[in-house]
């Protein structure tokens, strides 16, 4: 049994008659009608009788009908979702990230996608770091990815900005003041365990800066390390995007900045509806820098 003849059976029973049902399939009679021999020759039944005020459905024919009608609704329902996704218009888009770069900055851009694509759901996966996140793109997890820079990276990347990161500690200063080696070197700091990507920031800052932290706490979490450095135990480095409007003054630039490049990139081409989520992201006011605004002499980690 095959999707034409359910096609063709309900055809001849809406249009009332064979010769009307083959003008609008745009079929002969002929064949039309051999097709309908071959269905009621496998289902061992006729279908459809003619009589004097024209077709009819045999008991056979009504048992049938309601089934044919769910089967070619289904194909059509399905083909309808699929056209969906690939012109951008419904479906899932899987955005893998970092999960510093999931809080901090992402949120926007998800309020934003809801109102221009409210059928289309943004399912976000987070990774602690981003080695583990440019694993899981290469082994074809997600539609796209948001987070730093990919190293050797042969598909699409798209540059979204610089994320800053600042030195977070009890004491309040004035929002423009920076902070020098000499007081870094002499800080006590809570760091990141190794499967942490900010770890592989301080690390970088520090090598470059030329000075050892000491530690006096390490954390996996962004989150716990600024409340840690709140409390008054030390010092930490957070993205700028991850302290809270009241703690602003409780940060400070290093020297003339540390930054992250953040990127959107892919395996390969990324579908429609996730090639659209890509240039929302590059279209909005994301927390970042552009890279013609990043301060002289700023540090890149």
């Amino acid at each position: 049994m095959r999707l034409r003849q359910l096609e063709y059976f309900l055809a001849v029973w809406e249009s009332g008659s064979f010769s009307a049902a083959a003008a609008r399939l745009y079929v002969s009679q002929p064949s039309l009608s051999q097709q309908m021999r071959s269905l009621e020759k496998e289902l061992g039944a006729q279908l459809l009788e003619r009589g004097r005020h024209g077709l009819a459905l045999t008991p056979a024919g009504r048992a049938f009908l309601p089934h044919a009608e769910r089967v070619v609704r289904a194909v059509g329902e399905a083909a309808d979702a699929v056209h969906q996704v690939v012109e951008g218009r419904s479906g899932d888009v899987h955005v893998s990230t970092v999960r510093s770069i999931a809080s901090g900055i992402l949120p926007s851009s998800a309020v934003r996608w809801h109102s221009l694509f409210p059928t289309a759901v943004l399912r976000v996966h987070d990774f602690s770091h981003r080695r583990a996140l440019e694993e899981a793109v290469r082994g074809g997890q997600g539609d796209i990815a948001v987070g730093p820079r990919p190293e050797l990276w042969e598909g699409p990347v798209v540059s979204l900005g610089y994320e800053e990161m600042v030195l977070v500690g009890p004491a309040e200063h004035d929002t423009r003041s920076t902070v020098e080696v000499d007081e870094l070197a002499a800080a006590d700091w809570i760091l990141y365990e190794p499967e942490q990507g900010m770890s592989e920031i301080v690390d970088r800052a520090a090598t470059a800066l030329g000075f050892t932290p000491r530690a006096v706490a390490r954390t996996g979490q962004v989150a716990a390390a600024l409340l840690f450095a709140m409390e008054g135990l030390g010092v930490a480095l957070v993205p700028d995007n991850a302290v809270p409007g009241g703690w602003i003054r409780h940060a400070r630039r290093i020297g003339p900045g540390v930054y992250r490049e953040i990127v959107a990139y892919s395996r390969s081409t990324p579908t429609q509806l996730a090639q659209r989520y890509r240039d929302l992201l590059a279209s909005l006011e994301l927390p970042l820098t552009a890279a013609e605004e990043l301060p002289a002499g700023a540090l890149r980690c």
